[in-house]
């Protein structure tokens, strides 16, 4: 890609229905994948044809903005049904509807790009795209291109190519449901908006090879955080980082479970902007510190002050979050159920720590911060500490380890979702014992937490036995998990232990404790992570290293 000082500021605008538009279409998705230099002006409208878009006075503000590219797509409502204000022949009026389109845009100094419908998902029950009206429409579509020479977008044959490889059930993701419920198989929710957009890019830059220099790859939120330094000035660190900024909640804190790389269509930037009251902010699932780390490096490398404004108010949102005894509720504010519960399932307060680790010790990416800040860092990892410390599960005078949550007033072990019981944790536990590890200068009450702890995984550890996936024909996932025999296999941890037994312990949405995974419920079994290996490596290679670092 050239560098952005060195591109010529280039103007592409879209035309089209509402497969195309910023609501329900795929233009997010195209805008996001080129560099800021590249201005991307959505024209299309809902319900348009051919025939309707330029009867309603819609062609002449294209014009009139100028533009280097006009992408253009019509089919889905010049179809038969759709009424005679909207309605075309492809042979005839549609064809000639768009020569006229490709011949003003010439005229006009643009570059017409011409574009075939994207496929409504309705499958034949061997799981092919159903052939419909939409069909003489592209074939007239990729005609003219070929008679006008008009560079083509081919986005209908890419997207059954896409649906038909993802299957009836796959593309669904792809669609979004109206209020009802009804799942719409025509138009884009925020993964197809995306995914689509990003197929429609790259075959622009196919079609139109002058344009290949100004497109970037996006980013999944996934992977935002394993980039290299040097990336997080890049425009598609920005982007996201402006969408950070969007999805931040006026109380500090995000929400889990979003792609908050994915592009914001319009309806999806209503949503969000709307929520942004919303207290439903949370820990869980690595959000809000996550969300912080990525702003803090964008700030470091732009110095862009929005960045570090939105940092603040998340370590603000994290300080008050924190109990006076040192642990964190999975949400805040409170929500008066079981997410009141310190939580150190999915590693919630783990992940909230190591941030604030990372702040007290002046790591780069958070040198912008005041002393002031360090110091208010300090004192909550020091009232974290006393927690885990004092939450660590005491059986028969020995410490063990903890459970995923624990009650926020009595410090005892506490249950979560229906069916997840007061137990041990052989996950969670984990990287709380790491925590307490890579302390420096550790107490003697941090070095006892932490040699019970090994001393719990090692005696806890599940030999001769092997956990799969097999095939089992006729269930919802086409799978079992099952739990075999297995001699030769590395030793494994199931998630939940019966205090003072130290037997696995499984349970369904009934809350029924069981011994044996294969006696829960189906759709349990197979969706939640009973078995671990993670306390594999802090027995094999970090407690080995601590105990020589605590030695010298």
């Amino acid at each position: 890609m050239l560098p952005l000082a060195s591109q010529a500021a280039i103007r592409i605008a879209l035309v089209g229905d509402s497969t195309v538009n910023d609501e329900g279409g795929w233009g997010p998705g195209l805008r996001a994948s080129f560099a800021p230099s590249v201005e991307v002006m959505n024209f299309a409208l809902n319900g348009r044809s051919s025939k309707s878009f330029r009867d309603e006075k819609h062609w002449e503000p294209v014009l009139a903005a100028k533009p280097d590219y006009i992408l253009i797509q019509f089919g889905h409502n010049d179809a038969p049904g759709k009424g005679p204000e909207r309605e075309t022949d492809p042979q005839t009026t549609f064809r000639d509807n768009l020569a006229r389109y490709v011949a003003e845009a010439r005229a006009a100094g643009a570059q017409p790009v011409l574009i075939t419908s994207i496929v409504r998902r309705n499958f034949t029950l061997d799981g092919k795209i159903k052939p419909d009206s939409l069909v003489p429409y592209v074939a007239a579509v990729r005609a003219l291109a070929a008679t006008q020479n008009v560079p083509l977008m081919d986005l209908y044959s890419l997207t059954l190519q896409q649906s038909e490889a993802l299957g009836p059930a796959g593309a669904e993701s792809l669609g979004r449901s109206d209020q009802d419920g009804k799942l719409d198989t025509t138009h884009l929710g925020p993964r197809g908006q995306q995914e689509i957009g990003v197929l429609a890019a790259r075959e622009l830059v196919r079609a139109v090879p002058a344009l290949k220099p100004y497109l970037h790859e996006l980013v999944p939120w996934r992977d935002a955080m394993r980039q290299k330094s040097a990336w997080y000035g890049s425009a598609e660190a920005i982007r996201i980082a402006d969408n950070l900024l969007l999805y931040q909640h006026d109380n500090g804190g995000w929400e889990k479970n979003i792609d908050m790389a994915a592009p914001l269509g319009s309806a999806t930037l209503r949503l969000v902007t709307a929520n942004k009251k919303e207290a439903h902010t949370t820990i869980d699932n690595d959000a809000t510190y996550t969300q912080m780390n990525f702003l803090a490096r964008v700030y470091t490398a732009t110095n862009q002050r929005q960045y570090k404004d939105a940092f603040e108010r998340g370590l603000t949102y994290l300080f008050d979050a924190q109990y006076p005894n040192g642990g964190w509720p999975q949400f805040y504010p409170l929500r008066h159920g079981y997410w009141d519960h310190i939580t150190y399932n999915d590693d919630a307060m783990q992940g909230v720590l190591e941030t604030l680790r990372a702040i007290a010790n002046r790591n780069p990416d958070y040198a912008f911060l005041s002393d002031d800040d360090r110091a208010k860092t300090r004192a909550a990892i020091q009232r974290g500490v006393e927690c885990i410390l004092k939450t660590q599960v005491v059986v028969d005078g020995k410490p063990t380890v903890w459970c995923a949550q624990h009650d926020e007033n009595t410090l005892q072990p506490a249950m979560a979702r229906r069916y997840e019981l007061i137990s041990l944790s052989g996950a969670e536990s984990v990287t709380v014992v790491r925590f307490l590890m890579e302390l420096d200068h550790p107490s003697p009450e941090v070095i006892r937490a932490v040699e019970g702890a090994v001393a719990w995984f090692q005696a806890a550890q599940l030999k001769g036995l092997r956990v799969e996936r097999k095939p089992a024909p006729g269930t919802p996932k086409g799978w079992d998990t099952l739990v075999v025999a297995d001699q030769n296999a590395p030793p494994v941890w199931a998630r939940f232990y019966e205090i003072g037994t130290n037997r696995p312990i499984f349970s369904g949405r009934d809350s029924v404790k069981k011994y044996s995974l294969a006696e829960i419920e189906y759709e349990r079994r197979n969706g939640y992570r009973w078995y671990t290996d993670r306390p594999r490596k802090l027995l094999e290679q970090d407690y080995p290293r601590w105990r020589d670092k605590i030695k010298k």
